[in-house]
């Protein structure tokens, strides 16, 4: 069981030396106050968190049509270098096929014919 990151042995050392500095008259109010800031703290930061989600569920919205455009943008890219690919690819084996063996064999070599 871990609290805070701390363990039950120093939770109890925590509550006698609470008990002893406080005092046994205060300390069921000063753990009442204590329960009380927490709880406040939890609601707020879940005000906090609910706010922050209404706010990308509204950015998500406002920013859907051009989310849209920007996929089917994408998959066009995606669809063309694959058509690139592929006609490289063909390209490729029909100069193999043609040449009856590996196009840079010789003395041309793959820099030279880009130059």
């Amino acid at each position: 069981m871990n609290f805070l990151g701390i363990g039950p042995l120093e939770l109890v050392v925590v509550l006698v030396v609470a008990l002893l500095v406080v005092g046994p008259e205060r300390l069921p109010r000063l753990a009442a106050d204590i329960a009380r800031t927490v709880r406040e703290i939890r609601k707020y930061t879940g005000s906090l968190a609910a706010e922050f989600n209404e706010v990308v569920k509204g950015l998500e919205k406002e920013t859907a049509p051009e989310r849209t455009e920007w996929k089917q943008i994408g998959e066009g890219l995606t669809d063309a270098s694959r058509s690139v690919t592929e006609g490289f690819r063909q390209a490729r084996s029909d100069v193999e096929a043609g040449a009856g063996a590996s196009p840079w064999t010789g003395d041309v070599s793959p820099e030279s014919v880009y130059v």
